[in-house]
């Protein structure tokens, strides 16, 4: 007759590794010590913590400003541009960056420890950085866009006021937009903007707002690639790297620590 194994969890029957007890989990050293290991629920937990933190912040705030401007109550102040560095990022977004500048930090952290235990290379921890490094170089390469745009529209306005200013110049000028409207007639009964014309934006502006452009949606695919890597390879790598990949805890403790032509 053989002994039943002890229950881990009474509440999680389906935990079989002693390495997986919740009870026996260290947030504080999954998140932010590097130089340690976690197992494979222990690891699972603290993405899943990551993970629905940066999707609640940025859903809920979002949904409940839609909320009240459909209800007709003044939202503006929750849109109200917060310098975060050289970045404005609006009020009610505020908490979700900062709380994703934080988690690249600790998601780095967690990959480190579960690669670490699983056996494997920690470098493969990178990845996880590669979505903010593409981010970074995608919004250097739209704020040198903006400023660009800005430099050109500059240079326009200023040869518009040197035409203005010369007689002359506004005379051939005045001929050939009165030519081209003449050859298309159509264009000069294009649709009008109605009210005052909108205020040009400064250089900063312009960059910032480039730069955003371009780093968002990378940003956004990127993650969402390195999100797959995670839940298909990372987070489905057995505790000490012995046996199969399964999501889970389904290798008991004593059976993990065998050699693997030893677990069948």
């Amino acid at each position: 007759m053989q002994d039943s194994p002890a229950v881990i969890d009474p509440h999680r029957p389906w935990i079989l590794d002693r390495r997986d007890d919740p009870a026996a989990m260290n947030w504080l050293q999954t998140l932010f010590n590097p130089m340690g290991k976690s197992s494979k629920l222990h690891f699972s937990r603290a993405w899943t913590f990551i993970f629905m933190g940066r999707v609640l912040l940025y859903i809920v705030p979002t949904c409940i400003a839609a909320v009240l401007a459909v209800a007709g109550i003044q939202t503006a102040i929750l849109n109200e541009p917060v310098n975060l560095g050289p970045v404005p990022v609006p009020a009610l977004l505020v908490p979700f960056v900062v709380f994703v500048l934080v988690t690249e930090y600790t998601s780095f952290v967690a990959h480190m420890r579960r690669l670490a235990e699983a056996g494997r290379s920690t470098l493969l921890a990178g990845i996880v950085l590669i979505p903010l490094i593409l981010a970074m170089l995608a919004f250097a390469g739209g704020v040198a866009g903006g400023i660009a745009q800005h430099e050109a529209q500059v240079a326009k306005a200023a040869l518009e006021k040197e035409i203005a200013a010369d007689p002359v110049k506004a005379a051939a000028a005045k001929a050939e937009a009165d030519a081209k409207a003449k050859d298309n007639p159509n264009a000069a009964k294009g649709p009008q903007r109605p009210g005052p014309p909108a205020e040009p934006k400064t250089a900063r502006q312009m960059a910032i707002g480039g730069g955003i452009g371009l780093a968002l949606p990378i940003w956004m695919l990127a993650s969402f690639g390195a999100m797959l890597w995670t839940l298909l390879y990372v987070a489905r790598m057995p505790n000490g790297g012995v046996g199969e990949f399964h999501t889970g805890s389904h290798i008991p403790e004593n059976e993990g620590l065998r050699r693997p032509y030893e677990t069948a």
